[in-house]
């Protein structure tokens, strides 16, 4: 499935440059990015943009924009994105969703969606590195049918690796 993939509520396309300030809603937001010291700065969203770009380049994935039809904002990020754990190259499958807009099931329905693209990219596999207290995150990955294969130390902190396998098309 190429981008962008429409849902029923959503559009999840690829970030360009001019996204800078519907991608700093997200990540300038202290509910979302709680594991940080403190939120984005526009500088810094600005930076992680760039890698953003950098890895649709040289991977040919990273996060997608995650936006509203009614409205055309962009309310979150979704995408799987390479991590390196415990020596291993994973496919990461990550979500962000503003807190305003929590238990709407955006990141679900996103992610859904990703999954289908991320298969189309040939991935097999992919994982979810989640804080064991992160009660949000392990709800969306349970609603995609992943599980728990292990705990690990990761970014400091130690993280479930949810783990789901994609079917295998014709």
């Amino acid at each position: 499935m190429a981008l962008p993939i429409r849902t029923s509520r959503l559009v999840v396309r690829e970030f360009t440059r001019v996204d800078v300030d519907g991608l700093h809603t997200v990540l300038g937001d202290p509910l979302v990015v709680w594991w940080q010291d403190a939120p984005n700065t526009r500088e810094q969203t600005e930076e992680a943009l760039g890698v953003i770009l950098e890895r649709y380049r040289t991977e040919g994935m990273a996060e997608y924009a995650v936006v509203l039809h009614s409205t055309g904002e962009i309310v979150g990020d979704c995408g799987p994105v390479y991590r390196e754990v415990e020596g291993e190259r994973l496919p990461e499958l990550g979500w962000d969703v503003r807190s305003d807009l929590w238990g709407r099931g955006y990141a679900t329905e996103a992610a859904r969606a990703v999954l289908t693209h991320a298969r189309d990219l040939g991935l097999r596999r992919v994982f979810s590195l989640i804080v064991p207290d992160n009660v949000r995150s392990r709800g969306v990955a349970q609603n995609l049918g992943m599980t728990v294969e292990r705990r690990v130390e990761w970014a400091g902190r130690p993280h479930d690796v949810w783990a789901l396998d994609l079917p295998v098309l014709p």
